[in-house]
């Protein structure tokens, strides 16, 4: 991207899916209320005085908020470059509705799917027959890219568990080569607090995704398909053969990408609800253990969840050394 300095607003927290591993489901009443159009666009036009102008919508779906289109519109108003919304997209099998979205000024569009399989999907999300919906979706915005409406191509993103890893390579293959979609990110699940009543089904370990891992940057180098891997560790890369390991690193390591400066939740007055993302991980929601003092991407790594750690301790993370390089 250009130079552009991007805010992420969470403009509530109401969703029509309800995904296992998403905190979502059990926000508090608070967390839901529905913060007055004219203070959003005094938060908005806030972040662009302070000379951001890229802007970022989510959490936790955007689309059924009744005002996003009023709200895309006033960010093209005070000059956003970019403006961004991450969805599952459910809604936008309605292409005039798509349209509308995007001819707001809607420059990328980020679809959260977990499946190519209706059976994993409706499990994981816990709504029944909708997978159809979010491919419909997928139509619909690669039409508008290809007609010049959307500025952006469509990119998705993916959260990996238990439940979809095994057929992973397969997911990805379906929606590059059938929906032609080359923008993939892969979040390794977060196993919060929030939903420990699903830390069973959705529990999945580094030592048993690692060989989809490899299987994945296989097929990434070979179709040029662009992947990109959040909360896997380098010391986890390292266990790959590889004859570059900073070049797999620099290539895959998906937090390097990641451009978000500042998070506010504007539903919520209260100052712990803007924050930089990236610090809130390192110093409240992860964790590394002593060793990784001596390991040579120890600044550059964002670590592993705290609850993943409480579950299988650091068994599977070693420091890598000056002397292994």
């Amino acid at each position: 991207m250009k130079n552009l300095r991007h805010i992420e607003l969470n403009i509530w927290k109401a969703c029509n899916n309800r995904c296992i591993f998403c905190m979502s489901k059990n926000v508090p009443p608070e967390m839901l209320k529905l913060a007055e159009i004219s203070y959003l666009k005094t938060r908005i036009k806030y972040y662009r005085d302070e000379w951001f102008n890229s802007i970022w919508y989510l959490w936790w779906d955007i689309s059924i908020h009744p005002k996003i289109i009023e709200i895309i519109k006033y960010s093209k108003k005070i000059w956003f470059e970019s403006i961004n919304i991450i969805t599952n997209a459910m809604l936008f099998d309605n292409c005039d509705f798509a349209k509308n979205i995007v001819e707001a000024w809607t420059t990328r569009v980020n679809i959260s799917i977990h499946s190519h399989l209706s059976k994993i999907e409706d499990h994981l999300t816990r709504v029944k027959w909708w997978l159809k919906r979010k491919l419909i979706a997928i139509d619909n915005f690669n039409y508008l890219y290809n007609i010049g409406v959307l500025k952006e191509h469509l990119s998705i993103n993916i959260v990996v568990n238990k439940l979809n890893y095994t057929t992973i390579v397969e997911t990805i293959l379906y929606y590059y080569k059938i929906k032609n979609i080359n923008d993939i990110r892969l979040n390794f699940v977060w196993l919060s607090n929030w939903v420990k009543e699903s830390w069973h089904d959705i529990t999945l370990t580094y030592t048993d995704f690692l060989p989809y891992l490899k299987k994945l940057i296989y097929i990434s180098i070979k179709y040029n398909i662009r992947i990109t891997f959040d909360t896997i560790t380098p010391c986890i890369f390292y266990k790959i053969d590889s004859i570059n390991y900073d070049k797999l690193i620099n290539k895959f390591l998906g937090e390097q990408f990641d451009v978000i400066d500042q998070i506010e939740h504007a539903n919520i007055d209260d100052e712990k609800e803007k924050f930089k993302w990236k610090d809130k991980k390192k110093n409240i929601l992860k964790i590394r253990k002593k060793t990784c003092k001596k390991c040579i991407y120890y600044n550059s790594c964002e670590w592993i969840w705290k609850e993943y750690n409480s579950l299988y301790w650091f068994n599977e993370f070693k420091p890598i050394l000056y002397d292994k390089v």
